[in-house]
């Protein structure tokens, strides 16, 4: 069926059928439509998110067109070369393998064979904007075979990695371009034997669909790690309610796959009393755990604390029948890693919080409550509660004299003296502890954390408001702050969303010290309705 558009182009009515993504695919699964029925799209922009058995793609419009109407929907499982959709397209013969119109003699072919010769391979276009791409590695060995679809190449742009595919069946010949070189767009890199995407000198090639083979999106961590997941895993990851940055990728470059995320929901951490260490890249994370069955609770001590400061609390969860997992932060305590902001805090959080069995209560003292926020929103479901003890990052301001002091401290007289600041029990440590304390805080180690958290004027460095607002509408979230506070002031109360269940207590710095008995039962029974 021919037609005249409205640009005044002749346009040929087609009926789209499921593509076949891989010589062994049978059918796909629909997961959505990314262009709505009446509106236009251009050649190499994605129409369509299949799942298969092996991956999820997008799948790009091999030309110019427009929806006319959709005929499976997001669920719906569709063989091979049966119809999902009526279009309108600007020239037919580029659809000719995903038209049902034309004549069949059975199921969709698999793709065209490629054609013999020598073909100059060259640096694609991932994106509108893209003008240069770095080769990050080749995936296919010089003199080997692959097929169309195969992922050939992988590439990073300044927007991300992804691994390329290939547009016809072809042997790679030669690499022209090794990994770590950085090209432009349509530079040659590799001699191939089979046709390649035509390339005239002075145009703009149009951009590649390289989201027909698994796209390795990026995501930026607060330490500026890349993390590499392909989309099936990071569809799974989102069911089982586990976080991407929790998991071990054991793909090409640490890449998340899908057998990562299901190993990761079915094997858990074994959690047994006692002292532990999860081992990550940069150092050891130490932890305690008390406790058995129920519930678990995590546990985030603030700064320049450590897990001791939960003893009391930690005895109250686990006469509860409950189980509490307490680290010591990176940069804190006999945790190994270092400590160079929050972010990376959050991180090592994240981490052992995807090792733990079930959903979890995260609580947080002070700038351990900032990062119980960060940590959270990584974790998505995995998170059922969110307690927050004088948390910093809700006010403008934070006792300054504590968090330097601490950091620059070097002797247990000067300890003893900013403890004070804490509250009624911040002086009661032994002269033993105090100066185990000392000599921590001489190795400075918490010296960029400090100076990350405030200025020397007080000035607070970090805010939670808008984060919190998201998750108070997720979650149940209960913040606790002290009347008589000396770092927190109890006023930032005010700032916290209107969702958010704040209590007061009469008590310093630290209430899980100063009324251990109340946060036990805040903790453990309320703020469930927050």
């Amino acid at each position: 069926m021919t037609g005249l558009s409205k640009t005044g182009l002749s346009e040929t009515g087609l009926t789209l059928t499921m593509p076949r993504l891989g010589e062994t695919m049978e059918e796909g699964l629909i997961v959505g439509w990314m262009v709505a029925p009446g509106e236009r799209f251009r050649r190499g922009q994605p129409i369509l998110e299949l799942e298969t058995d092996k991956t999820v793609v997008e799948f790009p419009a091999l030309g110019d067109g427009v929806i006319d109407e959709t005929l499976a929907g997001p669920g719906d499982r569709i063989a091979v070369g049966s119809p999902i959709a009526r279009a309108t397209v600007a020239v037919a013969a580029e659809w000719a393998e995903l038209s049902g119109d034309a004549p069949e003699t059975g199921p969709v072919p698999a793709l065209p064979a490629a054609t013999a010769g020598p073909s100059i391979l060259r640096m694609p276009r991932l994106g509108e904007t893209m003008e240069e791409g770095v080769i990050v590695g080749w995936m296919v060995a010089e003199g080997a075979t692959y097929a169309r679809g195969d992922a050939i190449l992988e590439i990073e742009t300044d927007k991300t990695v992804a691994e390329v595919p290939a547009l016809y069946d072809g042997r790679l010949l030669r690499a022209l371009a090794q990994p770590g070189e950085k090209l432009p767009v349509g530079a040659p890199i590799a001699e191939v034997e089979g046709e390649v995407e035509p390339f005239v000198g002075g145009e703009t090639p149009a951009p590649i669909p390289v989201a027909a083979a698994p796209v390795v999106a990026v995501t930026t961590r607060a330490e500026g790690e890349k993390l590499r997941a392909t989309p099936l895993a990071r569809r799974l990851a989102r069911q089982k309610g586990l976080a991407l940055e929790a998991l071990t990728g054991t793909g090409r470059r640490g890449r998340i796959e899908r057998a990562d995320v299901e190993r990761a929901g079915t094997v858990t951490l074994a959690v047994t009393a006692g002292e532990a260490g999860l081992d990550l890249p940069g150092g050891r994370l130490v932890y305690s755990v008390t406790g058995q069955g129920g519930e678990t609770f995590l546990l985030i001590h603030g700064f320049a604390g450590e897990r001791s400061a939960w003893a009391q609390l930690t005895a109250a969860i686990a006469r509860a029948g409950h189980i509490a997992v307490v680290p010591d932060l990176p940069g804190h305590g006999a945790t190994t890693l270092a400590a160079p902001d929050s972010g990376a805090l959050a991180d090592a959080v994240t981490r052992l919080a995807g090792t733990l069995p079930g959903r979890l209560t995260l609580v947080g003292h002070s700038l351990g409550a900032a990062v119980a926020v960060i940590a959270a929103g990584r974790l998505g479901a995995k998170v059922a509660r969110l307690v927050l003890l004088t948390p910093a990052g809700c006010g403008p301001e934070i006792g300054a004299e504590f968090v330097h002091g601490m950091a620059g401290a070097g002797t247990a007289g000067e300890v003893s003296h900013l403890l004070r600041l804490l509250g009624p029990n911040g002086g009661a440590l032994s002269e033993a502890v105090l100066a185990q304390m000392a000599g921590e805080m001489a190795k400075g180690r918490l010296i960029a954390l400090a100076q990350g958290l405030a200025t020397v004027s007080g000035r607070q460095r970090i805010d939670i408001l808008r984060p919190l607002a998201q998750l108070a509408g997720e979650i149940p979230v209960t913040a606790v702050f002290g009347i008589e506070d000396r770092i927190v002031a109890a006023s930032d109360a005010l700032n916290l969303p209107g969702r958010v269940a704040a209590h007061f207590l009469p008590t310093g710095h630290m209430p899980q010290w100063d009324a251990p008995r109340e946060v036990a039962d805040l903790i453990l029974k309320g703020g469930r309705d927050g």
